[in-house]
């Protein structure tokens, strides 16, 4: 019997990434032959992101692409994710050519779809290299962030409960995860809806005791659910690194009011304090908006002075999109020119960079531990690496001189030697 070829196609961020691995989970029967060439597939399956302009265009432009291909031939195109969930109806009518559009509560029905027969046991498949991967511990989120269209396509937070997570844990750890990056729409309000209480440190704590799990990373902080403990607790632990991704999204009052994020600019200051007093060492990525409705020039200068300060290690920076739906949506219009919003991008991109070089440099001479993630593309047998200051895919990396043989997932005593280029590191295995 000749076998269905598939190529799954995942768009947007680590949350999404998950879902697709679960549809690979599925997929994965004897029936099913995956490729990573659309031309030779027989489904083109795409698991798209609705979030902002730029992920939507992405997204359209890939089924697109995909459509174009089943012209030339018998082919099925499958489209699921945030996108669908959003903009179902309008897809359906503008794009006829795809075969199915699925919501995200229907994706358990894709390989019925696909007339394949499911496993009573599937497991998720992971897609990232062996020794890490993704764990989502929530979905969907209770802010109401004015800016945000996610509660409106993944609806209120659902935290999935400890026992589920832990062995979801063993099972990654079992297929040979060393990194563990804990993601969700905010992780510190993980548990509220089931247990009435946060319960993030809970499950770190079941986490820690998982055989095989040396690093634990944690994704998607917010503020507001950010206190002392959180520090004291990072400190303590042995597994958990010293490195948390926590976007801010602004620095002045006025506009974090406007914005609905519940928390001001002294709570910041406090986080950072915090952070200093417990865990100089931690690594910090943030993320900030340019370019919201009632930001005035003054408001933009104030936080590139809160930036500089602050000195963070990462930073994300979008110009703000305007998405119907949301509260920003419904009270302002996008006043603020596409050009205006680019050079505030741009200035923010080039303080960054100037702050992260100035971090890198800090770590020369200094030794860190480093999980091995695979190799150079310009130098095959060049080793490369991450510290604890790196989040992967994301973050620098470091390019690790060494006369013994590596493999990927190895951690290993490096010395930091350089600084290879603003975001980029060398050193030596001690």
């Amino acid at each position: 019997m000749r076998k269905v070829k598939i190529n799954v196609i995942s768009l947007g961020c680590p949350k999404n990434l998950v879902d697709t691995e679960n549809i690979l989970g599925m997929l994965n029967t004897t029936e099913v032959e995956f490729t990573q060439s659309s031309e030779d597939a027989d489904v083109i399956l795409i698991n798209t992101c609705g979030f902002i302009d730029a992920a939507k265009e992405e997204s359209i432009n890939t089924i697109l692409e995909a459509v174009s291909l089943k012209e030339k031939s018998h082919k099925k195109v499958i489209v699921t994710g945030c996108l669908v969930e959003r903009y179902k109806q309008e897809l359906e009518k503008e794009i006829p050519e795809v075969d199915e559009f699925i919501d995200l509560k229907n994706q358990t029905t894709i390989p019925q779809k696909l007339s394949i027969q499911v496993k009573p046991e599937s497991k998720r498949i992971i897609s990232t290299p062996k020794h890490l991967a993704y764990l989502k511990i929530s979905e969907g989120c209770d802010h109401t962030c004015s800016f945000c269209a996610i509660p409106n396509i993944r609806g209120k937070h659902k935290s999935k409960p400890i026992e589920k997570l832990v062995e979801e844990a063993k099972y990654l750890a079992d297929q040979g995860v060393k990194e563990l990056n804990i993601v969700s729409q905010d992780t510190s309000y993980y548990g509220t809806d089931i247990y009435g209480k946060p319960m993030l440190f809970e499950l770190l704590r079941k986490l820690e005791k998982v055989e095989g799990i040396k690093w634990i990373r944690l994704y998607y902080l917010y503020p507001t659910t950010v206190n002392e403990d959180f520090f004291k607790f990072i400190k303590d632990s042995q597994k958990v690194l010293p490195y948390i991704e926590m976007p801010i999204q602004h620095t002045q009052d006025h506009i974090l009011k406007d914005m609905m994020r519940g928390y001001r600019k002294k709570k910041l200051y406090q986080i950072l304090e915090w952070k200093e007093k417990y865990t100089p060492d931690m690594a910090i990525r943030s993320s900030v908006i340019v370019g919201y409705p009632t930001e005035k020039e003054k408001d933009f200068l104030s936080m590139l002075e809160f930036l500089k300060e602050a000195k963070f290690d990462w930073l994300g920076v979008f110009t703000y999109s305007h998405e119907e739906g949301t509260p920003a949506y419904e009270k302002h219009k996008d006043k603020i020119p596409k050009k205006e919003k680019l050079r505030r991008f741009n200035e923010v991109i080039k303080l960054q960079e100037d702050i992260t070089y100035e971090k890198n440099l800090q770590t020369v001479g200094k030794e860190f531990e480093v999980i091995v993630d695979g190799f150079s593309e310009e130098w095959e047998t060049l080793p490369i690496g991450r510290s604890h200051r790196s989040a992967y895919d994301i973050d620098g990396i470091i390019y690790i001189e060494t006369t013994q043989p590596l493999k990927t997932g190895d951690i290993i005593k490096v010395k930091i030697k350089e600084v290879a280029d603003k975001y980029d590191l060398v050193g030596e295995e001690v």
